[in-house]
């Protein structure tokens, strides 16, 4: 068994292009080798800032050998009255490339053919690699892509080198006009020299020899040691920054940091402001206290093992430095006059060429903020929660988010905090943005929740209006992530609100912008939320997506509601009994489908079973009523369990579709009757379960 190598050399890789690069080229080689025959094997992609790279090891000398067995023209066409060939026996022992007196014969249901079992030759592995390597780079796919040369060579970034090692011989192949070998650098500082590698096994280790570590994994680990390292001799902790850590390993060959100080006083502005500086402009990591507050320390990533003359951290201290001291200036600026001052400059900025400025934007949230605070029952002064909507989008014309545009919202909070307002207030504009997606927390304070949501569904419903719809993968505006935000907001908050109310709502204050009217943008908009509430219930609250669709079926606008049900039901649903109901169930909604509402008749029963079930659904339901406003949802679904061997013997010995027509009505309407039961807490004929077809 030999071990192959693919390295391609090229000028600095675009951190955010390597994750993928990655994945991609480890799914691709381990598809195209078992495509080819050669079964699973261990295949490893690993990159560094100057190169790609992918290592596949157990592979044996050649293709496994492949048995074909083909069937011919029947014996009455193929064989002469004397036993040997016709022209039809001879066309096919030349195709197949046996002699005639090899030929087998098999017999099926259509007669007797002629037959024959084809060993093809497995090819020499190196052969093999050497068409399926230019196959695989050419599939891959990147953001964004260069053209060097003449113009002939497209990728990521120009190659200068491409190394092919199987064992430890050359695989003869081409890539970018480049002819592939055994020849590849170092470190461009500790070791720039060419260097021939002996084998593909001894790949990672030359380089880590040369100062490059290869191994994305590795260079995680030796970053997130050193780091901790250099925090605790600075008396401090790394402020927790996994995005950063994951960026900084990508832009290295070799892990290594250095820990830097800038001046104490600028401690003094905003935190965020601060960590924006360090992280955002020069992608470093922030230092912090025990008590989670900001040391004035932080820690630079640098691409080599050592800065031996300062000058590296020097730098980064003088350009921390200068920004610092701008957004210091900035701040002083801004805070020259109140934040409320700005807000009739909104008029002037456009939010959207048909939907008007930010004044007009703003005016809508706050409206809508008010609705929503009258259908949760919010304790919170609408003026306020107007007044909040106006200031949240001030900050648009400061200083400080014109030269920091990731301060947008946090900066007027603080503005607000500075100028003496409510913590409620400061705190609704600092976090009005947040979350991002499902990700990062949810606003502090009702007010902030309130206007986060409202922010969000105004977005989503005006761009909608006007057609800027997320389509496949794009999504300009962000407003899947934007409805997301959404509903993890009502999620956390724990309203029982009617959000399609709240959508409705939304979409009525943009209508006059939708072709298709309040009506139709209303429901492409409830379809839209829907779906990321979908994705709510399977990517974060983590059940089956059957579950989802059976709880969402039985309704999914009361948010925390359709939580509770889906965490029940994902807990139930693996008893037999349980799954038994569910079997049921299906059954019972495919009878009923379609059929017309009636009233139960007890007189006309004709079993004990028809009456057993009646006085089931009706204790049932009960039951339901009792437990479902106290959100017992468990115990709810647990009710639903006994009226599993009901039904069964329900089926057994009654049948519903019989010729009298009054009386399958009713057996119709006692099973209807049921179903909007069960449609109180989940439609259980969406559960995938085994023998789910009836």
């Amino acid at each position: 068994m030999a071990t192959f190598v693919l390295e391609l050399r090229c000028e600095e890789i675009p951190a955010a292009a390597l994750p993928g690069a990655r994945r991609q080229l480890a799914e691709l080689f381990a598809a195209k080798l078992a495509e080819a025959g050669f079964g699973e094997l261990p295949v490893s992609a690993l990159s560094t800032s100057r190169r790609l790279a992918v290592v596949v090891r157990d592979l044996p000398p050649a293709q496994p050998d492949r048995r074909e067995e083909l069937t011919g023209p029947p014996v009455k066409v193929a064989v002469a009255a004397d036993g040997g060939p016709t022209p039809a026996g001879e066309g096919f022992a030349r195709k197949v490339g046996l002699p005639f007196s090899e030929l087998q014969r098999v017999v099926s249901a259509k007669g007797e053919y002629l037959a024959a079992t084809v060993v093809h030759r497995g090819r020499p592995t190196a052969a093999i690699l050497a068409g399926l390597v230019p196959q695989v780079v050419a599939e891959l796919r990147f953001p964004k892509l260069m053209r060097w040369g003449g113009g002939e060579h497209l990728f990521v970034r120009p190659v200068h080198g491409v190394v092919a090692l199987l064992g430890d011989e050359v695989v003869p192949l081409e890539l970018f006009g480049l002819a592939s070998g055994r020849a590849t650098v170092g470190h461009r500082v500790h070791a720039p020299e060419p260097f021939e590698l002996a084998a593909a096994d001894s790949y990672a280790e030359a380089l880590a020899e040369r100062a490059v570590v290869a191994d994305p994994g590795l260079r995680r680990e030796r970053l997130e040691e050193l780091a901790g390292s250099l925090a605790a001799a600075a008396g401090a902790r790394v402020h927790p920054d996994p995005e950063l850590v994951a960026e900084h390993l990508e832009l290295v060959e070799w892990p290594g940091l250095i820990a830097g100080r800038f001046a104490e006083r600028f401690l003094e502005l905003p935190p965020e402001v601060v960590i924006t500086t360090l992280r955002h402009h020069q992608k470093c990591l922030v230092l912090e206290g025990a008590a989670g507050e900001l040391v004035p320390g932080f820690i630079a990533v640098i691409d080599r093992r050592d800065d031996p003359e300062g000058l590296i951290r020097q730098g980064n201290e003088w350009v921390i430095g200068a920004r610092l001291a701008d957004a210091a200036f900035f701040v002083a600026e801004d805070r020259k006059r109140p934040l409320a001052e700005l807000v009739p400059g909104l008029e002037r900025l456009e939010f959207h060429r048909v939907l008007g400025s930010l004044a007009a934007k703003a005016e809508r949230v706050g409206e809508l903020a008010v609705t929503i605070a009258g259908l949760v029952g919010a304790a919170v002064d609408r003026d306020i929660l107007r007044s909040a909507a106006r200031l949240a989008k001030a900050d648009l014309r400061t200083h400080m988010v014109g030269e920091f545009p990731e301060l947008q919202g946090v900066i007027g909070g603080h503005y607000l905090r500075l100028e003496g307002a409510s913590r409620e207030l400061w705190t609704a504009l600092r976090d009005h943005y947040t979350p991002v997606g499902f990700d990062g927390a949810v606003p502090e304070s009702e007010l902030g929740r309130l206007l986060g949501l409202a922010d969000r569904l105004d977005t989503v419903a005006g761009l909608f209006a006007v057609g800027e719809r997320p389509s496949g993968s794009k999504d300009p505006f962000a407003l899947r992530r934007a409805a997301q935000g959404a509903v993890k907001i009502v999620a956390a908050a724990g309203w029982e609100l009617d959000l399609g109310a709240a959508v409705a709502a939304a979409a009525h204050q943009v209508a006059e912008h939708a072709a298709e009217g309040a009506e139709g943008l209303g429901a492409a908009l409830t379809e839209f939320i829907a779906e990321r509430v979908r994705r709510w219930l399977t990517d974060v609250v983590g059940v089956a997506g059957d579950t989802a669709d059976a709880v969402m079926a039985a309704g999914w606008a009361d948010l925390p509601g359709a939580v509770a049900r889906a965490e029940a039901l994902e807990r139930a649903r693996g008893s037999a009994s349980f799954r038994s109901l569910a079997l049921a169930f299906k059954r019972v909604r495919n009878i009923t489908e379609g059929q017309p509402e009636a009233a139960v008749d007890a007189a006309l029963f004709a079993h004990a079973e028809e009456r057993e079930l009646a006085e089931a659904t009706e204790a049932f339901g009960r039951r339901l009523a009792a437990l479902l406003p106290e959100r017992r949802v468990a115990e709810s679904f647990a009710a639903m369990e006994p009226l599993a061997d009901i039904l069964e013997r329900f089926f057994v010995a009654v049948l519903v579709m019989c010729e009298d027509g009054r009386v399958r009505s009713n057996r119709i309407a006692l099973l209807k009757n049921l179903g909007r039961r069960f449609m109180q807490l989940a439609d259980l004929s969406r559960l995938q379960v085994e023998g789910g077809e009836l």
